[in-house]
């Protein structure tokens, strides 16, 4: 199935897909995977993410990403917008994958750059494949968005949305240009303050383990109920990501939650994201308990 990839996105919950492997990591686990994708969806987010940084782009080689995204994209069935990750790459590894997520119908590509050599150029190439969620971020640290973010949104049409991970107060730059592209948290812990200062939505991992939670803070914000948008963060939302959220074992512990919970088989993670060591793990499972992410 193909899915037209000029579809406008809006402001909400979007959601980074963790990627399912067998026991010993070897294969995707397609059952996981559907079993995640209903997960989320029944929580009501607005969009999803497969193979992104949460989904171990970084671990797999193109057939891999190419194999989780067609199935993603089957499962969802159009039900949500599906962006596919391109993670630490420059322009020839762009390129192939940008290929393959226009080929198989993916609504956009949320790509982070490398090196921060050739952005303006970069993200134009890659948008004329497919439309870009614009990664503020590369591997030698953060753009400006004044002088690498805007120029490129100014000069392609084929910016999809904006994720801002490096600086939370990109979003007070923000809200004094006229974008007409929703602009999304990409550092979960800072939800909250970029909600007040102007966000359109998240764009999370957590969102992955506690959808129902990003889902509920998002509409109270919307709603404009921020005292009780500030207590559901602060007590529900908050000491979870302080502890799934933080690399290298941001994903390892995401994903024993969602085993936990009985939606995926197995936490295995890949290379270069360790399992979380045990201390970790089982002080984790006491807190997801005491918050009811998981039962006792």
């Amino acid at each position: 199935m193909t899915i037209a990839n000029d579809i406008k996105l809006k402001g909400g919950v979007y959601t980074l897909l963790l990627t399912p492997f067998n026991e010993d990591g070897s294969l995707f686990d397609p059952h996981s995977m559907s079993r995640q994708i209903d997960y989320i969806l029944e929580s009501g987010v607005d969009g999803l993410v497969t193979c992104g940084k949460a989904g171990e782009f970084e671990g797999m080689n193109l057939n891999e990403i190419e194999e989780v995204l067609d199935f993603v994209l089957g499962h969802v069935n159009g039900r949500v917008p599906v962006g596919m990750g391109i993670i630490s790459v420059d322009l020839n590894d762009a390129m192939k994958a940008a290929k393959i997520a226009s080929r198989k119908g993916a609504n956009f590509a949320m790509v982070k750059k490398r090196s921060y050599n050739d952005l303006h150029s970069f993200f134009l190439k890659v948008a004329d494949e497919i439309p870009v969620m614009l990664y503020d971020m590369t591997n030698e640290g953060k753009l400006s968005m004044l002088h690498d973010i805007l120029p490129i949104v100014n000069d392609c049409d084929r910016i999809a949305a904006l994720k801002v991970s490096g600086d939370i107060g990109s979003f007070d730059v923000l809200r004094h240009e006229a974008n007409s592209i929703p602009v999304l948290c990409g550092s979960d812990m800072y939800s909250l303050i970029t909600y007040l200062c102007g966000s359109d939505g998240v764009i999370a991992g957590s969102a992955a383990v506690m959808p129902h939670h990003e889902v509920i803070l998002y509409k109270l914000v919307k709603a404009e109920k921020w005292n009780e948008a500030r207590e559901h963060f602060y007590n529900k939302m908050l000491p979870l990501i302080t502890f799934i959220t933080p690399d290298p074992y941001a994903f390892s512990v995401a994903k024993h939650l969602l085993k936990w919970k009985g939606i995926i088989d197995h936490a295995t993670t890949r290379l270069p994201y360790p399992k979380a060591d045990d201390w970790h793990l089982e002080e984790i499972k006491n807190l997801a308990t005491k918050l009811e992410i998981i039962d006792k």
